[in-house]
């Protein structure tokens, strides 16, 4: 009984261990590295070498020798693996929403490093960095282009200010009024000479009768004069010459503001001649565009969520069928498949050419013809990523809720 009470201890204690991360039947080899910034980084994240898991972050904390620095210490699970000299315990971004991880990079340094000994260290950006990167330039030149659009509004404020636009509507007004008396003006002269022509000629052919016509227009005259006096008046006191002056002031300086954007000189001068932001706009879009089509074409390379299940780890995207056949692992195969036919293909049929141990399974009325096939999806995501290097369409097939579904891979 005591036998058995000390039995199920030590499997309680194991298991927990295990839960934890911790195998106490590995032999395990701690490294320790420091660091300035760890940006996420959590006790049990993986330590891979070249995408391969091979240990654990054991535990993380402030570093008692070298203050101001984080201490991490991890695990190296596999005895085959040696660490050489000078190698780097790298941070980096293990999926498009921040979960970090350890990279080693190793060395040729045919020198080891001994268990406990302190590792290199580096971290890189993630993909929101990078992209901030490439937006800062961007943001500068647009923050500086609205400062410089302000300071030129404000000079064209200040320039059509209230007051300004008074004295030229009230210049603009001068001058109408102006052009009007001196239309008058002259339609009266030209009235006036029209009947004074016409009374000189009668003067003219009655001579002596001269000195009484101009008794009879003397008042005329005096008419005449007195309205010839109050007209000089009125364009006396009309402000004509300060008018035309403020008038051809305000032009002279819009032709010298349009001759400086001309040349270029200025900051709204330099926006309209350089070309220099239109062609960083366009690479800075060209970028976005590359980045984008990237992630429409290797989603895989961005977006990975785990789906867990009998102590085995499956890389795919978040579908809810799928993960409703991984929970199931075991219990139906999968078909890695390239192409599928209403009929049976002869073994010499031109789709067929290039393919080996091409079989097929019937599907209601539809052939498909399969190249790999196994009950594990682990094994078919691995054949599945070489196979599409030459067949982009390939596909992987299984049993969904007793439907024939293409996986979303």
């Amino acid at each position: 009984m005591a036998i058995l009470f000390l039995a199920t201890i030590v499997v309680v204690f194991w298991g927990l261990n295990y839960l934890k991360g911790k195998n106490l039947f590995s032999s395990e080899r701690s490294f320790y590295a420091l660091y300035e910034k760890i940006g996420g980084l959590a006790k049990s994240n993986p330590v891979t070498i070249n995408g391969f898991t091979v240990g654990q972050v054991r535990f993380i904390q402030l570093s008692e020798k070298k203050p101001g620095l984080i201490e991490v210490k991890f695990s190296i699970s596999y005895k085959s693996i040696k660490i050489p000299k000078g190698s780097s315990a790298r941070i980096y971004s293990i999926d498009i929403m921040g979960t970090k991880g350890i990279a080693l990079d190793l060395t040729a340094n045919p020198s080891l490093c001994n268990p406990n000994d302190t590792l290199n260290s580096s971290i890189e950006g993630d993909l929101r960095d990078e992209v901030n990167a490439q937006m800062l330039p961007l943001k500068l030149k647009a923050e500086s282009l609205m400062s410089s659009m302000d300071s030129v509004l404000m000079g064209i404020q200040l320039v059509f200010s209230e007051r300004n636009r008074n004295n030229l509507t009230e210049s603009f007004s001068s001058v109408n009024q102006t052009l009007n008396n001196l239309e008058s003006a002259s339609r009266f002269l030209n009235e006036y000479v029209k009947e004074e022509s016409k009374k000189i000629t009668s003067v003219l052919g009655r001579v002596d009768t001269l000195s009484v016509g101009l008794l009879k227009k003397t008042g005329e005259l005096q008419d005449f004069v007195s309205n010839m006096k109050r007209f000089s008046d009125t364009l006396t006191n009309v402000p004509l010459m300060a008018t035309l002056t403020s008038f051809r002031k305000v032009l002279d300086n819009l032709h010298q503001l349009t001759q400086k954007i001309s040349a270029g000189e200025g900051t709204l001068g330099k926006l309209i001649i350089n070309d220099s932001l239109y062609y960083a706009i366009l690479a800075t879009n060209a970028s976005l565009n590359r980045l984008i089509e990237d992630v429409r074409i290797h989603p895989g390379k961005y977006v990975r969520v785990t789906l867990s299940d009998k102590s085995k780890s499956v890389y795919t995207t978040n579908d809810s069928e799928l993960a409703r056949v991984l929970a199931g692992e075991g219990t139906s195969d999968y078909y890695i498949c390239l192409l599928q036919s209403p009929t049976p293909l002869a073994p010499d049929d031109p789709a067929l050419k290039g393919h080996t141990a091409m079989q097929y399974i019937q599907v209601g009325s539809l052939f498909y013809y399969y190249t790999y096939q196994n009950q594990h999806i682990e094994p078919c995501l691995r054949k599945l990523d070489k196979i599409r290097k030459q067949n982009p369409s390939a596909g992987v097939f299984t049993w969904v809720s007793g439907k024939w579904t293409r996986l979303a891979i």
